[in-house]
């Protein structure tokens, strides 16, 4: 193949963030375009390697024609628009009924929304529905990666300034190997899904920051456990309201096409429900704070571009076509 078409398609693909299979078809049709084009061109007397050239440079610069094919078929199907909010409307319901405290009820939820994650990503190719899923099967090791860092740092401090630790060495080390393990899969699971598109990543993530600050608020309140954990209840209904928000804007999400309407989306509905959040909470918190903790968050949802970016130029310089990422 030319290197001019290699140049354009594969540079094409990197910035079509489709369905593996469905990218692969419409790379083809694009090629067979390509070459049709080029034979039309020859049969008018152009030489091979300018009429490859020419078709390339009439079929449009690949990111126009890549926004333009994302937008045809990126927006999912209702079914997958339906399931996808199934997780949201499900952590709701525990809110809505005060049900977060039964803890037995809490774990068999997680593990079925776990498994019915594993069982749709195992085949290497998830639907669009299991994003939102995913999001909540990271929540359990994303948070106990979290607290059990806290309470490393707590010891740590304990240790230095007591000379003693607050609990068991033997937990003292098991936290300290669980840390990094965790670690390692969520970034095997995130690099995957920024691989396929990092807007979906954003998409996952997006209940990471609201169940943090719930979770870190309730541990300030004394933990899960605390006498002070009934009243964490005073704001169930305007968690539960959240949960709702979030499964109308991840439908909402799936079923627009325009990835800059996707990303305000996005953008506008965390800052909004980090303003909710903050004014549920049985604390005062000024202005500053708020515009911080929106900042966080935002920061926390948009960063797979970041990350997406860079596999990019790595892969791009690992096939020796490094220029791609900057055309």
């Amino acid at each position: 193949m030319p290197f001019e078409v290699t140049y354009y398609l594969r540079s094409l693909a990197w910035r079509l963030h489709l369905d593996p299979a469905e990218k692969d078809e419409i790379i083809q049709e694009l090629e067979a375009h390509l070459a049709d084009k080029a034979a039309e061109l020859e049969i008018q007397g152009v030489d091979r390697e300018t009429a490859m050239a020419r078709a390339v440079e009439e079929m449009g610069a690949p990111n126009i024609v890549a926004q333009g094919m994302y937008e045809v078929h990126s927006p999912g199907v209702w079914r997958d628009v339906l399931l996808s909010t199934i997780p949201h409307f499900l952590l709701a319901s525990l809110f809505a009924l005060h049900l977060w405290s039964h803890y037995f009820l809490v774990s068999l939820l997680l593990i079925a929304i776990a498994f019915v994650t594993w069982r749709n990503w195992r085949a290497g190719s998830p639907s669009k529905w299991s994003y939102s899923w995913m999001g909540y099967s990271l929540a359990a090791p994303a948070l106990s990666w979290l607290l059990s860092l806290i309470t490393l740092g707590y010891g740590a401090w304990t240790l230095v300034t007591t000379g003693q630790l607050p609990f068991n060495v033997v937990l003292f080390f098991l936290l300290i190997g669980y840390v990094p393990f965790s670690m390692w899969i969520m970034a095997n699971v995130i690099f995957k899904m920024v691989k396929r598109d990092w807007l979906l990543a954003s998409l996952t993530a997006l209940p990471f920051p609201f169940l943090t600050s719930w979770v870190l608020f309730l541990n300030w309140q004394g933990g899960l456990w605390s006498e002070h954990a009934e009243r964490m209840q005073d704001s169930d209904t305007a968690r539960a309201f959240i949960f709702v928000a979030m499964a109308v804007t991840t439908a909402v999400f799936l079923k627009v096409g325009p990835r800059l309407l996707r990303i305000g989306l996005l953008t506008v509905s965390t800052s909004i429900l980090v303003i909710i959040t903050a004014a549920s909470l049985p604390v005062s918190l000024n202005a500053l704070a708020v515009v911080l903790m929106i900042v966080a968050s935002l920061a926390f949802i948009l960063s797979p571009a970041m990350l997406e970016s860079k596999i990019e130029r790595r892969q791009l310089e690992a096939e020796g076509l490094g220029e791609l990422s900057d055309s």
